[in-house]
């Protein structure tokens, strides 16, 4: 997707000046290997001289219609401005609405786009990036509560911005601003409660999945001309379901597939082997795109992934080539990436310790060794949030309640972030009424995304296996060597006079980290295509003969530790995101 913002401001200021920074703004975030060749459009908002917006990367990008701008999509059932700009509305967006007298906005009911806003006395900022508001209000407010919680979780945490005056939009809420008080309220969205279990028939919610998601495919698919929609494809069942439909409505023509990943030895059933026999039995060509076994340059590709993900999430696996692949994707005209984005997960948790570890919101004291590090000061500002089980509530629907409220709208929606300066993005599947009747399903027809493993029975013909290993490396892997750990210890030298990471933590990880043995990277590589085959066999095995319940209990059993190559790199991510929030700040003389 794209990258919007929106200023409104108290007073009558001169047009030319806000436009020039919201150009020098949509530059500024605009992905490094493509800068000077996407367009941007700004703009003062249509009939409002105290309202602009501007879209980076705008080509095929609609403008604001009828006082609202929608990022991202809505089902073709409510695509007329009727339903549209509900918070109702169902499908993956973020909507602005404007008007003399005020303004509204406010996401999906699960938060899959992002976005931010900020306040003061002259102006209302809104914007699916963080940085952009921090450009445009020329200062940073360091939030060290985020800072933390990077550390320990490698995300931003919960609901919060690494500025203290930028507010993340919560899903359940719809966000109303008073021009005459000056004020922003809130009020609940309506239709956010769920049905109870045992209200919603499997063979139904079968045929209306199907119908709805194939219907979302042909919307999203005919919007764009042929050679411009990308669909990753993998060994998992999301996104062959995905392409199934497709080519069950004679779309696939206008697809062009693609995978990514590191490739891994002979005889290793990954991802990227079933992605190949899949498209082989479909007669589609593959993009089959490799990603580096090791880096080259880690400033180089660290620097990229920390500019286009603003710090929201630590994930840089999927770009250890520093977005060279993203950049051909756009060279390429590709406009459009198709995801297999899903409000349904797998497994259980038994306690909250792994409900937290399922959501990726680890707080320090859930680790086992961390005690091995000096953390106080960083346990000291992580504050508990609520993620209990609500009394009556099953496994089942405790698991599925939270992966919505927290996983999405933090860590899910966070993935798109990371591509959004390159194209544009859909999640057909990322359906509020169809995660609602699914709620609605006995819990025994809930399982690991069953009703999707059924209708990928149904219309998969190819019989290609799911149980793939994946074939992105892990984040550790890049550094798990003497080369990384060169760079990581080198890193952390510097940053023991940091202002932000204390001394005393920095040295506490320095130390463990010196004293780490590393395998040669031939080793490394052997021993990670070993891993993966036993990992096969073990997912195999468990997969078909242990029930969910008995595998959640024997996780429980395992205490987790925090890995000091995990928590070296992300130190040094932080260190980055810091960095560039600062810089940012000053990158505009004056704020809006």
């Amino acid at each position: 997707m794209a990258n919007y913002i929106f200023v409104k401001t108290r007073k009558t200021v001169e047009s030319t000046n806000i436009l020039q920074a919201l150009e020098q703004t949509c530059n500024l975030i605009t992905p490094v290997v493509i800068k000077g060749k996407s367009q941007n459009t700004v703009e003062v908002w249509p009939d409002e001289s105290h309202s602009f917006y501007a879209i980076q990367n705008s080509e095929n990008i609609a403008k604001p219609e009828k006082g609202a701008l929608i990022i991202g999509w809505l089902h073709q059932s409510a695509s007329d401005h009727s339903d549209t700009c509900s918070p109702k509305s169902d499908g993956s967006y973020a909507i602005i609405k404007n008007t003399k007298e005020g303004a509204s906005f406010f996401s999906d009911q699960f938060g899959s786009r992002a976005l931010w806003y900020y306040l003061d006395d002259t102006k209302l900022i809104v914007s699916t990036s963080q940085r952009a508001v921090v450009t445009l209000k020329g200062s940073f407010n360091l939030n060290e509560e985020t800072l933390a919680w990077y550390l320990s979780s490698g995300s931003q945490g919960p609901f919060i911005s690494w500025d203290k005056d930028i507010k993340q939009v919560l899903p359940h809420l719809e966000y109303r601003f008073n021009v005459t008080d000056w004020y922003i309220d809130s009020t609940q969205k309506p239709g956010m409660d769920l049905p109870p279990s045992g209200s919603t028939k499997m063979s139904d919610y079968l045929e209306l999945y199907k119908s709805q998601v194939t219907k979302s495919l042909n919307q999203i698919i005919n919007q764009y001309p042929k050679g411009q929609v990308l669909m990753p494809l993998s060994g998992g069942l999301d996104s062959r379901l995905l392409l199934a439909l497709s080519k069950n409505l004679d779309l696939d023509n206008n697809l062009s597939l693609v995978n990514w990943g590191a490739p891994k030895q002979k005889g290793i059933f990954d991802d990227k082997v079933a992605a190949q026999r899949v498209a082989s039995f479909y007669k589609k060509d593959l993009l089959d795109m490799s990603l580096p076994h090791e880096i080259d340059d880690y400033d180089q590709v660290l620097d990229r992934f920390i500019e286009s993900s603003e710090g929201r999430i630590d994930h840089f696996n999927a770009f250890a080539d520093g977005y060279k692949m993203w950049n051909e994707f756009f060279q390429s005209g590709y406009r459009m990436i198709i995801r297999g984005d899903i409000p349904f997960t797998e497994g259980l948790d038994i306690n909250p310790i792994q409900a937290r570890a399922h959501q990726g919101l680890e707080l320090f004291t859930d680790y086992a060794n961390s005690i091995d590090f000096s953390l106080k000061k960083y346990i000291d500002l992580q504050n508990e949030y609520v993620m209990k089980r609500l009394d009556g509530e099953s496994l089942i629907r405790w698991r599925d309640r939270l992966y919505t409220s927290w996983r999405l709208p933090i860590v899910i929606s966070a993935f798109s972030d990371q591509i959004s300066g390159f194209t544009e993005s859909r999640s057909p599947m990322l359906s509020w009424s169809l995660f609602n009747l699914y709620m609605g399903l006995p819990d025994k027809d809930k399982g690991d995304k069953l009703h999707i493993k059924k209708l990928w029975q149904k219309y998969d013909r190819s019989r290609v296996s799911s149980n793939a290993v994946g074939s992105l490396r892990s984040m550790d892997s890049y550094f798990n060597n003497k080369k990384g750990q060169k760079y990581l210890l080198d890193k952390l030298a510097l940053l023991i006079e940091d202002k932000y990471l204390s001394s005393s933590l920095v040295e506490s990880v320095h130390e463990v980290l010196s004293k780490q043995e590393f395998l040669s990277l031939e080793k490394q590589h052997s021993a990670v295509s070993k891993k993966a085959l036993v990992s096969q066999k073990i997912q195999t095995l468990l997969s078909n003969h242990l029930p969910a319940l008995p595998k959640a209990y024997l996780k429980s059993k395992r205490s987790k530790k925090l890995s000091v190559i995990t928590i070296a790199y992300r130190m040094v991510l932080a260190e980055k995101v810091i960095t560039m929030y600062e810089s940012d700040a000053k990158s505009i003389k004056g704020s809006v």
